[in-house]
């Protein structure tokens, strides 16, 4: 009796299982990357860039990548990378629930990867590609027909073997629809801010909030307002769900900025800001300071350049890119927006730029051309070593290298007759691949060396 029953347990509990295999959701499409018959991927030897299609029966699928993507026929796998890498899946005509990302062992597992929907994150990131990356797509954004792009977020390569997409069941609701005409609006005080337009799909009411209404506010209809204090606003949108649409939600962000003006200096004054400018090319570029690592505290300084030999430069004050001078024995410190001092070693073979938290003395000798002899150790600042577009410091003229000129900041001067004295703030910006990036970037971002999430 005892047996009998045990058999019979054991057959519920084999029926039960069975069925909840069988009951198993499927993916309704496959992209499958592990053969590139038909795909017609680039291979290494020959890697894409820009933009293209390939089509593999009836989905087609677009590739770009700043660093490249192509098919890797040892191991059978796309490559796609690195940060802005883009993959762009096929228009469906069913709405989507959820989209794996099938990596593979050996791929990295620092790479952050992301669905999005324009340029809006439409599922939470996931970080690493050696084993599936699932995404489940925000109710919202759902909808057949829905374009989605599957983005590389960060300095490194992913790997994937296959793609599945999964169709959500059951009465779909419609989507709240919130939307703003400019998900950014970049405005320059003194000007004449126009306000993005909002709308809506949903019959549900909808709420305005601002997260700095000293820079921007919002009412209850979704009119902007600018107020003219410079900085960042991000204003969001949101809805509730109801019968008929699902909840919502979007933002808008409103960065206000002066434009900082530069001019030509032909003396330096003590407590003063400078660009350190070059002049070559028939460009004009200045200098952007040294990212701080605390390990390696030490690197040439990048450039940007506008085209032209211009005696005055006119730049965002989102980006701070000015040196103090500060009055010492012996000559000038120069300090970075970030509050380090520049100073070169002893090492003769070094010409990066070493950080540290002590003033260090430079001499500055203005000469008649209107650059500058800029001297500590015994190496003197120049730009454009060879071809490079970087500024270093060498105990001897370098080839096709020029001295530097100085740009004192202006603090009376404005673009529109704006006036302002107030001075640049030390407020650069990285990415963790250790590049210069605007206020606008989204992720993990270092400010004056320490990292913060920008969302």
């Amino acid at each position: 009796m005892i047996k009998t029953l045990r058999y019979t347990f054991m057959a519920v509990i084999a029926l039960i299982c069975g069925s909840m295999s069988a009951q198993e959701v499927q993916p309704e499409v496959t992209l499958d990357f592990t053969s590139n018959d038909t795909w017609k991927i680039p291979v290494k030897d020959a890697m894409g860039t820009t933009e293209q299609t390939f089509t593999n029966g009836t989905y087609s699928i677009k590739l770009a990548a700043p660093d490249g993507y192509y098919y890797n026929t040892k191991d059978k796998f796309l490559m796609l990378g690195k940060k802005g890498a883009t993959l762009t899946l096929p228009t469906l005509t069913f709405p989507v629930s959820k989209i794996e990302v099938v990596g593979r062992n050996g791929a990295s597992g620092k790479v952050e990867q992301n669905i999005f929907v324009g340029e809006n994150e439409v599922s939470t990131k996931v970080v690493g590609a050696t084993a599936t990356s699932t995404f489940d797509i925000d109710a919202d954004n759902q909808a057949a027909g829905t374009v989605f792009v599957f983005k590389v977020l960060s300095a490194h390569n992913t790997q994937i073997t296959k793609i599945n997409i999964y169709k959500a069941e059951g009465k779909q609701k419609k989507s709240a629809g919130l939307k703003f005409s400019e998900s950014t609006v970049d405005y320059e005080l003194g000007t004449t801010f126009t306000a993005p337009t909002f709308t809506k799909a949903t019959t549900a009411a909808v709420k305005f909030v601002s997260d700095n209404e000293e820079v921007a506010t919002v009412n209850a209809e979704g009119v902007i307002a600018a107020t003219g204090k410079e900085g960042k606003a991000v204003i969001t949108a949101t809805s509730e769900e109801n019968d008929e649409f699902n909840a919502g939600k979007t933002t808008c962000t409103v960065y206000a900025y002066r434009m900082n003006v530069y001019k030509k200096a032909t003396t330096v004054e003590a407590g003063k800001q400078y660009l350190i400018v070059a002049q070559r090319d028939k460009k004009t570029y200045y200098a952007a300071p040294v990212k701080y690592n605390a390990e390696k505290p030490y690197g040439y300084m990048n450039s940007f350049s506008v085209d032209g030999i211009v005696d005055e430069l006119k730049i965002k004050s989102s980006y701070n890119d000015a040196f103090t001078f500060e009055a010492v024995a012996g000559g000038y410190a120069i300090k970075d927006a970030n509050g380090y001092y520049l100073y070169m070693d002893e090492n003769v073979k070094h010409n990066t730029f070493q950080l540290g938290n002590e003033a260090k003395a430079w001499t500055v000798e203005p000469a008649e051309n209107g650059t500058f002899t800029i001297t500590n150790n015994g190496k003197f600042i120049q730009y454009g070593n060879g071809t490079f577009t970087t500024f270093g410091a060498w105990t001897e003229a370098q080839d096709k290298a020029v001295k530097p000129m100085l740009f004192v900041f202006d603090e009376a001067a404005g673009i529109n007759g704006v006036q302002t004295t107030v001075k640049p703030q030390s407020n650069v910006r990285y990415n963790i691949a250790g590049q210069r990036v605007g206020a606008d970037y989204k992720g993990i971002v270092i400010v004056n060396g320490k990292k913060y999430l920008q969302k």
